[in-house]
């Protein structure tokens, strides 16, 4: 096989989720792409770090320093959703439902490939959760990390933090979402009553 073919294989294996089979189907299709989208996708790539940052805030992808929801001011400020990934984050928004505010985390806690807290945005969550306190008062913590075990382990984590404080109070989405699932492939009514039934 060709080896430029083969490197972009493996280059397009370096994303999540992407086998060599997928990535093989990738290059195919590029190869029957004009030359001026292949052009704009180059650019684009070149560009992303440059036109697409986190948000300061709550580190959801923005445009600017603070993404559309953390600007927003019609947001509810007395509630902070912690999420694991931006991908849950936007399957949240999607339901209309939820008004507070967001925290992505970027990860779970996961010893085994290397993860520990002190690679999370932990510390950030605590600044914030502060931050919140101060202008706000009480806050509602809810907890919406997968339940998966680095999702369990992530949140038992985040509980452990705030068990002393008597103005955070710390909910968790409700079990309508299946144990092993992910919140960016499930569903909008599974996340509405995983939001309604929280406890």
């Amino acid at each position: 096989m060709n080896p430029r073919f083969k490197q972009l294989v493996k280059l397009f294996q370096k994303l999540p989720g992407v086998g060599p089979r997928q990535g093989a189907r990738f290059v195919l299709s590029l190869l029957d792409r004009d030359d001026s989208e292949l052009k704009e996708l180059g650019t684009a790539i070149v560009d992303l770090k440059k036109s697409i940052h986190f948000c300061r805030e709550c580190f959801n992808v923005a445009d600017d320093h603070l993404c559309t929801v953390c600007s927003d001011a019609r947001r509810n400020h007395a509630t902070l959703m912690v999420m694991e990934k931006v991908t849950d984050l936007d399957s949240m928004e999607k339901t209309g439902l939820y008004k507070g505010l967001y925290h992505v985390l970027g990860g779970t806690i996961n010893p085994v490939n290397g993860v520990g807290p002190d690679k999370l945005r932990l510390k950030e969550l605590s600044s914030r959760v502060a931050s919140l306190q101060k202008k706000n008062g009480p806050l509602e913590l809810v907890l919406a990390t997968n339940p998966t075990t680095e999702g369990e382990t992530t949140a038992l984590y985040i509980r452990e933090l705030f068990k002393k404080s008597k103005t955070v109070t710390i909910t968790r989405l409700a079990r309508g979402l299946s144990s092993g699932s992910n919140l960016e492939y499930t569903d909008e009514t599974t996340l509405k009553n995983a939001l309604e039934y929280r406890k």
